[in-house]
């Protein structure tokens, strides 16, 4: 009886060792470093309301931020602009938390706030979607601070991002090269090009609406072998 107390105490010690871990996991995939990124902004990265939360560099790194941002990064970081990232980096995908936003062009600086310090965007209450399509080849794979898939980018710049309720097996059978059809709601602005999704697709296949249930999307045979 002794013994069977013993082994259920460190079970149970065990399982809360285990459970701390996963909710440590989101922060310490992530490393600080100095500089996080560097590289020369190749587009804003937008939501489906066409707010700025982000931007990609060069060399595919995602800088991932809060909107509150948004009116002080337009105004500082322009397209094809030089800049350096301190802050943390992704241990295993392409994804910066930044502190310190710095164009190395001009010197300015931005500070990064946490989520819920910061004015909100201007216009805010103004923000609409509208019926969108799209369609061409997976440039790169989107990513939230878990790790998980959140959306992609086309070749031809456009975002888009995954409903909460997608589930996992149908983000990670995405691939870059997949040639994809998208339709749904979103944004076309000056920043960019969004949209989430409500059927999607492969090029030359049927669309297929998307809800919790979907796991994969069926490729035609002439894009079996696209990667």
């Amino acid at each position: 009886m002794r013994l069977y107390v013993v082994v259920a105490i460190l079970a149970s010690a065990l399982a809360f060792v285990e459970r701390g871990h996963a909710q440590l996991s989101p922060d310490t995939d992530f490393l600080k470093t100095s500089p996080a990124a560097q590289g020369t902004i190749r587009q804003y990265v937008i939501d489906p309301r066409g707010e700025v939360q982000g931007l990609l560099l060069s060399d595919g790194t995602q800088v991932a931020f809060t909107s509150r941002l948004q009116r002080d990064v337009i105004a500082t970081m322009k397209l094809g602009t030089s800049i350096r990232i301190e802050g943390r980096r992704h241990r295993r995908f392409p994804l910066v938390e930044p502190d310190t936003m710095i164009n190395t062009d001009s010197g300015a600086t931005i500070q990064v706030p946490s989520l819920l310090e910061g004015p909100l965007p201007q216009g805010k209450e103004t923000l609409s979607v509208q019926q969108m399509h799209a369609d061409g080849a997976i440039d790169r794979l989107l990513y939230e601070r878990s790790g998980r898939v959140s959306g992609f980018v086309l070749e031809n710049g456009t975002l888009v991002w995954l409903a909460l309720d997608v589930n996992d097996a149908f983000r990670q059978a995405l691939h870059v090269g997949d040639r994809i059809v998208v339709e749904g709601n979103g944004t076309d602005n000056e920043y960019g090009r969004a949209m989430e999704p409500l059927a999607m697709g492969f090029q030359g296949g049927p669309l297929t609406p998307l809800d919790h249930a979907t796991d994969r999307i069926k490729k035609p045979r002439s894009q079996e072998t696209v990667r």
